[in-house]
């Protein structure tokens, strides 16, 4: 099953939005959380809508005409970006989804030679993931892990 990509429009964040609320509630689930929750914004349509019109890459993850999941990210300097959110639906766990999606972006941004993010402190299954992908812990706070993906040149 393999995802395509496309620039998400602004008609696209409820349906994103419900997405995220899901994804994000399944993280917190998976960690043994009693409470759900997200990072600022995840449960928002007005906040996706935003994001979508001022970001400068939020695109839309899909399997046929079917959106399931998000990807945002800014670019922090010509080299280096910033990703601030990566969501799957959760029906679309464990399938290689979330591998394809940095396939995606580490050979379509070539020019992006550093990748950057975090994740909150309880998330168990996410860290992991990105530690496959070649991304380093980089810093720790109470809050948050940060990581650090480099390109190797060569």
């Amino acid at each position: 099953m393999k995802p395509c990509f496309e620039t998400a429009d602004i008609d696209d964040a409820p349906e994103l939005t419900a997405i995220s609320i899901d994804a994000f509630h399944t993280d917190a689930r998976v960690a043994g959380r009693s409470a759900t929750g997200g990072p600022p914004g995840y449960d928002s349509i007005e906040f996706h809508a935003e994001m979508i019109k001022e970001s400068e890459r939020f695109l839309k993850i899909l399997i046929g005409s079917r959106i399931i999941g998000g990807v945002w990210f800014n670019r922090e300097n010509q080299r280096e970006a910033y990703l601030y959110r990566l969501f799957i639906d959760p029906e679309f766990h464990r399938m290689g989804i979330g591998l394809e999606t940095f396939k995606f972006l580490f050979g379509h941004f070539k020019d992006i030679h550093t990748w950057n993010l975090k994740v909150p402190v309880w998330n168990t299954r996410t860290p992991q993931f990105y530690k496959k992908l070649g991304f380093n812990q980089v810093n720790r706070s109470d809050r948050f892990l940060f990581f650090r993906y480099h390109k190797v040149s060569g």
